[in-house]
């Protein structure tokens, strides 16, 4: 199994010049790369990796035909500015992984990633 990361390229801001991903981002690639895919599927690959890594899956969902993904997977990481969400993909024609982040993703499903990350910000955060 090989894993791809994908930054997209929507806006080129002088904030969004640099063409590396962060390091959070290759740090999760190099561990879904050591997952037994076959064996664990998708969701335990994710989980797996993120063991790993820290951080934690939000949701994972089956996504339509359309969209041209199996598999998408919510996850959010621990960076030293705070957290940051990204998308673990599944496409339905390759068995490669992609990681994408949600912030620059193009993908609907993104903009409910950062939505649900936020919301679950505010359920875990106590009450005063």
């Amino acid at each position: 199994m090989s894993v791809v990361v994908e930054q997209s390229r929507g806006d080129l801001t002088p904030d969004h010049l640099d063409p590396r991903p962060p390091l959070e981002i290759i740090a999760l690639e190099l561990a879904l790369e050591h997952q037994d895919y076959v064996a664990k599927g998708f969701e335990g690959t994710v989980l797996g990796a993120l063991e790993l890594v820290g951080g934690k899956m939000l949701f994972r969902m089956r996504m339509s035909i359309s969209c041209g993904f199996d598999w998408v997977a919510a996850v959010e990481l621990v960076t030293m500015e705070g957290t940051r969400v990204v998308l673990v993909v599944q496409p339905e024609d390759d068995d490669a992984l992609q990681v994408l982040d949600a912030a620059t993703s193009d993908l609907p499903v993104a903009n409910v990633a950062r939505a649900y990350a936020t919301l679950m910000g505010h359920l875990e955060a106590p009450a005063h």
